[in-house]
């Protein structure tokens, strides 16, 4: 058998060109393409330790240029993410579409052409429900497997009744409980690592490659504590065991951080903040709309990545802790618990603190459960209009029942990751926003506040725009109140006024409120499992008249407080 000659392979190659140019060019195309990916991922890789990314992205703050910067040059990983998500959640994607709206609206057509009866166009309600929990645990599964980020999306999710159905609702609970963990030798390891940085003195990074063996990481971690710590929950980001102090003799919570969750995250969030410049880039050509879905995100992204940082968040923990206490609590008698820092063991990736024992809000009895929600909305209200600083994270693994000294249910606040920061200016702002809301001054709140939060230029005449505002907040949510059936019905009922808004007019989300709207809706959501009568509104009443009256002049809050008492009276008749 005789080997062609490469003249007879060149003759054989361009004759298939001559053929088929089209299909010849694309395939050049894409092995040029794929080629000179490999080539960049792997000169980039050729510059970069496996610690490298610690020293490029820094973790004290967040920098999405820095983020950006590491992760341009890694169109590969980049590529390998995106089809694994679209593998992920396409089938899923696929399926609803299919299952819950093309089928039934396909079923309808045919029906309605044969003039059958409207019951005959009704889909089995057994057989709907029984695809809807198969989907509903797929997409458990799928997020599961997309890892921390995704995992943290449906974990928000999961708190939102008004927003999704109670079967995938139930699904995605059990993310907030049963995140697959990782192994505990890891853990052991990562914590010897950051005991000893603690005593050296030294940085992470000087410490991430030390070959402790298991011995050694026993022993360490025993020099601490009286044994080794007992896991007892897995997070999307880290995973909490219990422990005693073998000096003190307390009993403390240990957070210990996935190993390479630093390169998981961020990877996800460049993917994010590149779908919201595009997003911005699509508005400007085809809306009126002021592009702010980079920002948005942005904002979002921000609160993510410092999630990652537990000397951030440990300094979180120590301010809220100091700010609640002496705004809540007086004596024996508690109203709020936040767990004391351990500061002396905690690191980046390590944070202990006090242990506290206690149940989920969710999971305590419906009149504890009635009795905490008040708390639970000023202790929101507070950090957003007083402190300064507030809490966007609070999902049902982080408001937990307690006992305080003399016997009485304290509601404990947990995970301070997630932190914003709102500044004075908007501060009063907000408070005034949710006063003229809260009496129905609906002309004052768009011409006015709305402009001072940011979501409509301080030049812009709202005289056309006030007709289609008042009644996205009057029918939209105030009408509503508690009742989430009526809520989402209104919402949809004016769903053109919502579109007028965003696609006509230069309405825009202020950064910030990427994580105030996360923690409003997410404390609302975990009320609303606990007390289905919860109505936000009402329950904001007490402390917005409080505010008002340190906020505003004695005649400034007299007519005010006339105004809220009057529309307060009129919806609770």
């Amino acid at each position: 058998m005789s080997i062609p000659s490469s003249r007879a392979i060149a003759r054989s190659t361009l004759g298939i060109v001559r053929r088929r140019p089209f299909s010849s060019l694309t395939a050049a195309s894409t092995v040029t393409a794929v080629g000179y990916a490999n080539y960049v991922e792997w000169r980039t890789n050729q510059h970069q330790s496996a610690s490298s990314i610690e020293k490029i992205i820094p973790r004290d703050h967040y920098d999405g240029d820095s983020i950006a910067r590491y992760w341009d040059r890694q169109p590969v990983t980049i590529t390998k993410r995106l089809l694994n998500i679209m593998y992920e959640l396409g089938p899923v994607a696929g399926e609803y579409l299919y299952s819950f709206q093309l089928r039934p609206w396909a079923m309808k057509t045919i029906r309605s052409a044969d003039n059958e009866d409207n019951q005959q166009v009704a889909v089995d309600l057994e057989h709907k429900r029984q695809m809807e929990i198969d989907l509903s645990r797929k997409l458990r599964a799928a997020l599961t497997t997309l890892g921390p980020t995704f995992i943290k999306v449906g974990q928000q999710l999961s708190i939102r009744p008004d927003l999704i159905s109670p079967t995938v609702l139930f699904e995605l609970q059990r993310l907030c409980d049963a995140v697959p963990p990782f192994d505990d030798k890891i853990a052991m390891k990562v914590l010897a690592q950051e005991l000893v940085s603690t005593r050296a003195g030294s940085d992470t990074d000087d410490i991430n490659n030390t070959n402790l063996n298991e011995d050694e990481v026993n022993r360490i971690v025993t020099s601490e504590f009286e044994e080794v710590p007992r896991l007892v929950a897995s997070a999307s980001l880290g995973q909490v065991y219990k422990a005693t102090t073998k000096k003190s003799k307390q009993q403390v919570a240990i957070k210990i951080q996935r190993p390479d969750i630093l390169e998981t995250v961020t990877l996800d969030l460049f993917l994010l903040l590149s779908y919201g410049k595009a997003v911005d880039k699509l508005c400007s050509v085809f809306t009126n709309q002021i592009p702010y879905h980079e920002a948005f995100l942005n904002g979002f992204a921000h609160g993510a990545f410092m999630e990652l940082n537990y000397r951030a968040e440990a300094a979180n923990q120590t301010y809220f802790r100091e700010e609640l206490h002496s705004r809540f609590n007086s004596g024996k008698k508690k109203k709020v618990v936040v767990p004391l820092v351990h500061e002396q063991f905690t690191t980046n990736r390590v944070l202990v603190s006090e242990w506290i024992e206690g149940i989920p809000l969710a999971q305590a009895p419906q009149k504890q459960i009635q009795q905490l929600i008040p708390i639970g909305v000023e202790l929101f209200l507070c950090q957003l209009l007083d402190i300064g600083k507030f809490h966007s994270d609070p999902h049902p693994g982080n408001l937990y029942v307690t006992k305080s000294e003399d016997g009485t249910p304290t509601l404990c606040l947990l995970d301070f990751g997630l932190v914003a920061d709102v500044d004075e200016t908007a501060r009063n702002a907000m408070t005034r926003a949710i006063v003229n809301l809260l009496q129905g001054d609906y002309d004052t709140l768009i011409s006015h506040d709305a402009k001072h939060l940011g979501f409509l230029p301080h030049d812009m005449d709202v005289t056309e725009l006030k007709p289609v505002l008042k009644t996205i907040l009057k029918e939209g949510l105030l009408e509503a109140g508690s009742n989430l059936h009526d809520r989402k019905r209104n919402l949809m009922a004016i769903s053109n006024e919502l579109n007028e808004v965003f696609f006509t007019y230069p309405f825009s989300v202020p950064p910030f409120f990427a994580l105030v709207t996360r923690g409003l809706g997410l404390l609302e959501g975990i009320a609303l499992k606990g007390d289905p009568s919860f109505d936000i509104f009402q329950a904001s009443f007490p402390y917005a008249k409080r505010r008002a009256m340190d906020m505003f002049s004695v005649k400034d809050y007299t007519n005010i407080s006339r105004g809220m008492l009057a529309r307060h009276r009129t919806e609770t008749m």
